[in-house]
C-alpha cells in the first residue's frame, strides 16, 4: 500500500478541491501501474507555523510528505524507477506547491509487504491474478466515476 502523509502548515492545502486534488492524483499514479485504488490512502495533517522548525529556523509555509510504500518496492540501484516515482509525485504536487512559492519536501520509505494485512488479512501476491482483477474493477469505477464528472 501507499500512504502519503501530507504535514502542512495551516495556511496552505485549506481548499477540499486540493486535498482532492493530491489524493487522486496519488491514485491514478498508482492505478496506472496496477495497483487496486483502495490500496491508495493520503492524510493529512496541518501544523501551526510555529510547530515547525527547518534548520532551527521556524518556517511558516510547508508542505512535506511521507510516503510509505509497502505493496510495491523499487528495484535496489534502479535509477529510471526511482526518477519516474520521483516525477510522478512531483506531477500531483508541484502544482499545488513549489509552483505557488510553498517549500515541499518529500521522502519514500519502504516497508516490508509480509507485514502488510488489510482488515486481517494479507493482500494477494504481487501482480498475481487476484490482485490483477481487483486492480481493473478499481480501474473500470474510478473511470466511471471521471465520466460522470465530465
Amino acid at each position: 500500500m501507499p500512504v502519503w502523509k501530507v504535514f502542512h502548515s495551516s495556511d496552505t492545502l485549506q481548499k477540499e478541491e486540493e486535498k482532492q486534488a493530491i489524493a487522486q492524483g496519488a491514485t491514478d499514479f498508482y492505478t496506472k501501474y496496477g495497483l487496486p485504488a483502495f490500496y491508495v490512502h493520503v492524510m493529512f495533517f496541518p501544523f501551526e507555523g510555529e510547530n515547525k522548525y527547518t534548520g532551527g529556523k521556524k518556517q511558516s509555509r510547508f508542505v512535506v510528505v511521507e510516503i510509505n510504500h509497502i505493496a510495491r518496492h523499487l528495484e535496489p540501484g534502479n535509477r529510471k524507477q526511482a526518477i519516474t516515482i520521483k516525477e510522478g509525485i512531483d506531477k500531483v504536487m508541484k502544482p499545488l506547491t513549489t509552483e505557488k512559492g510553498i517549500h515541499l519536501e518529500y521522502c519514500v520509505i519502504e516497508g516490508l509487504t509480509e507485514l502488510w494485512r488489510i482488515n486481517g488479512v494479507d493482500p494477494p501476491e504481487a501482480f498475481g491474478p487476484d490482485e490483477q482483477e481487483e486492480a481493473e474493477k478499481s480501474r473500470q469505477f474510478l473511470l466511471k466515476k471521471y465520466n460522470d464528472w465530465q
